[in-house]
């Protein structure tokens, strides 16, 4: 069967015709399998970026969800955790989000169901199903009434106030940068971080560099410099279309996704507002976090390695607060998906209500030694390395060898066919040759 879906939601889509036959199938049938049928006025919202293959292809998006009896709403442009936030406040079936790559020569869709919340697998699969193999069996599911388009004129200013009602920030006096991946969202970034009476920066997004790895590291050196060159109170870098925070202190060190966690977990726990006390986590989470919890006696519930996994954790275990090791924050209470405005805004207001920098806040959490090796493995071999004994009695030696002094993480990324292995401790010498250890054997059994 043809693959439509990724991690987050069908990719790669050229604008052409035969895309956008695709992308009208797939409205129509996501609205056809999202949209509850005991609703007698089906709504599905739509948002977009701003990149003009993302307009063309929203058109086309549209056309498929009035087809299935569905009501469309453009949202116009948004970054993607508001598509998943407003579905919650129109009170939508569902959301659509379609998103154009920097040359606008591809997009993307990401679906959200009832509730704002990214798809199940099973989901995934059965949307995929209906639209290439048995697109016969869609028509039961199609509603005998005619669907229509609306255009909401305040979507963006809903999602502002959203935030605002939320956090109820007053940054007044305080002075951060921000920086994005690309140039579609520092806009978006830029003017809610304003609203809440900050003063913002905007590093400059350029891209003259021939690998994405040099110019990550070429943005990351801007923004750190920038920040304690001129003497601001922190800085941010957004990706994934805002949905994914790292900031920066006022000293211009990175604080990643663990460290913020960290700052969240305790301040949640000290102010009572950290449900089952309980933090969870992606299975990737650093060894120093899981010491900072237990000196802080906070429980932590791991997942598998995406926000899915962690967002389907916190509704069966009933968490408020989680993240995946990327820089996506969850507060479930507040959005259902990670949100990069709203994790500086929130990181922001505790910098504010305690008067402590943010340096200073991240300083109890500890930083271990830690090696990571990648190794690419035959397509053959994905997943099937999981059973093997050789492999797994590896793991299992090495984490009982370490026990409450390092932590080993073995995960394979689907998409690029490699494995990561990655070994933390309190030894470097005992970290490093774990790590390289199992490196080498599972290259030697994957090749």
């Amino acid at each position: 069967m043809v693959k439509l879906f990724g991690a987050d939601g069908a990719r790669g889509m050229e604008v052409g015709s035969s895309d956008h036959e695709l992308a009208e199938k797939t409205g129509r049938t996501a609205a056809a399998v999202l949209s509850l049928k005991k609703n007698p006025n089906p709504l599905v919202i739509v948002g977009r970026d701003s990149g003009i293959s993302a307009e063309n292809i929203t058109d086309s998006v549209c056309t498929g969800i009035c087809s299935a009896g569905v009501v469309a709403e453009k949202l116009g442009v948004l970054p993607p955790s508001a598509v998943s936030c407003l579905v919650r406040l129109h009170g939508a079936d569902a959301g659509i989000m379609v998103t154009s790559s920097s040359d606008n020569r591809h997009c993307g869709i990401r679906l959200y169901s009832k509730g704002g919340y990214k798809l199940s697998d099973e989901t995934w699969e059965e949307i995929e199903r209906l639209v290439f193999r048995t697109p016969e069996k869609l028509e039961k599911r199609i509603r005998n009434k005619k669907g229509g388009v609306i255009v909401c004129e305040n979507a963006f200013n809903e999602y502002i106030g959203f935030i605002k009602k939320s956090v109820n920030p007053d940054f007044t006096g305080m002075k951060i940068a921000v920086c994005c991946s690309d140039r579609k969202n520092i806009v978006i970034a830029e003017r809610v971080l304003k609203e809440t009476g900050a003063e913002v920066f905007t590093v400059p997004v350029e891209n003259n560099y021939d690998t994405q790895e040099k110019y990550k590291k070429a943005r990351e050196e801007q923004l750190s410099d920038f920040v304690s060159e001129n003497h601001l109170d922190c800085g941010f870098r957004f990706r994934s279309g805002c949905e994914r925070c790292i900031a920066v202190d006022e000293n211009g060190k990175f604080k990643d996704a663990d460290s913020l966690s960290a700052v969240f977990a305790k301040f949640m726990k000290e102010n009572e507002l950290l449900k089952n006390n309980t933090f969870t986590i992606t299975s990737d989470v650093s060894f120093g976090f899981l010491k900072f919890a237990e000196e802080h006696d906070i429980s932590v519930v791991t997942s598998g390695f995406n926000e899915r996994s962690v967002v389907g954790r916190m509704i069966e275990g009933g968490y408020n607060v989680g993240a995946d090791k990327r820089g996506r924050i969850i507060f479930l209470d507040e959005i259902p998906s990670g949100d990069g405005i709203f994790t500086a805004v929130k990181l922001l207001s505790i910098m504010k209500k305690t008067g402590i920098p943010l340096s200073s806040l991240c300083e109890e959490i500890k930083e271990f030694p830690q090696v990571t090796f990648k190794i690419k493995i035959n397509p053959k071999f994905s997943e099937i390395w999981k059973n093997d004994t050789v492999i797994t009695d590896m793991i299992e030696h090495f984490e009982q060898v370490f026990g409450d002094t390092g932590k080993i993480s073995v995960r394979e990324n689907h998409d690029r066919l490699y494995i990561s292995i990655t070994a933390e401790g309190q030894d470097f010498t005992a970290v490093n040759e774990t790590a390289m250890k199992l490196a080498e054997t599972i290259k030697s059994r994957t090749a």
